[in-house]
C-alpha cells in the first residue's frame, strides 16, 4: 500500500445478510466488479443482481448492466420531479 492510501474493510457477511445472499457469491461480485462494497445501496444493488440473474438468467455483466441503467433512469426521474 503507498502512502496516503487508506484501508477499507467492508463487512461482506453483514452485506450478505441484508442483501440476502451468501457471503461467497458477494465477495464473487465484488471480484467481478458488479458491485461497490462501499457504496450506500450496495445491499440493495447486490439483490437486484441476484434477482436478475435468477428470473432472467443474465450473466453478471449483463446483470450489472441492467442494474446501471435502472440506476440511472431512477436518478433521471428523480431529478424530473
Amino acid at each position: 500500500m503507498s502512502p496516503g492510501t487508506a484501508l477499507v474493510l467492508v463487512d461482506v457477511r453483514a452485506l450478505a445478510r441484508r442483501s440476502g445472499l451468501h457471503p461467497d457469491l458477494v465477495r464473487r461480485l465484488i471480484a467481478l466488479d458488479a458491485v461497490d462494497p462501499l457504496e450506500w445501496n450496495a445491499a440493495a444493488r447486490l439483490a437486484r443482481l441476484a434477482r436478475l440473474r435468477h428470473d432472467l438468467g443474465l450473466n453478471v455483466a449483463g446483470a450489472a448492466l441492467v442494474c446501471d441503467l435502472l440506476e440511472r433512469i431512477e436518478e433521471l426521474e428523480a431529478r424530473r420531479r
